[in-house]
């Protein structure tokens, strides 16, 4: 796990920078993201991503994504494509170990599966988190919606529970 943090750690750069080049051909809504913004955003999602992987802890990554979640809603971007970003992570990080393990004295290829095993469990957990987190945040923003339009309707006098809307 140590060894998985140090690896992230040392190679953030060029991780950063592959997802810079990638994101914006692969997602062309990331083309309206400023790319120092973007760069900071990844910035922090590996952050979070290092905690998750050494701790378990996932506070940061919820912290995180809650930000992210009412930042690319009120920028109008669809939830595939803030996990697609997401989900890149791996593609990126995976021919980076491939290449730390291909030379390994002693058994590389197992200790490759070793590490994409965890890294692909981590990246699982992380995205599952990602999903339920956006998903609380667009049930509030609905919530809060109906309670203002309740709020409204009573003021005006409108009582809904009494229409009965009929299909034909």
């Amino acid at each position: 796990m140590i060894e998985l943090y140090n690896f992230l750690e040392n190679n953030r750069p060029q991780i950063v920078t592959a997802l810079l080049t990638r994101i914006p051909k692969d997602l062309p809504a990331y083309g309206r993201v400023a790319r120092n913004d973007l760069k900071q955003s990844l910035d922090y999602l590996i952050e979070a991503y290092t905690d998750l992987l050494v701790t378990g802890d996932d506070d940061s990554q919820k912290t995180y994504f809650k930000f992210l979640a009412k930042l690319r809603v009120s920028q109008s971007f669809k939830l595939g494509d803030v996990l697609h970003k997401h989900l890149l992570i791996l593609a990126v990080v995976r021919p980076l170990i491939q290449e730390k393990f291909r030379d390994h004295a002693g058994d590389g290829l197992g200790l490759y599966n070793k590490a994409m095993d965890v890294l692909e469990r981590t990246h699982f957990q992380s995205i599952s988190l990602m999903v339920q987190v956006w998903s609380d945040y667009i049930k509030s923003r609905a919530d809060e919606h109906n309670e203002y339009v309740d709020e409204e309707n009573k003021q005006l006098g409108v009582d809904m529970s009494k229409f009965i809307l009929f299909r034909g």
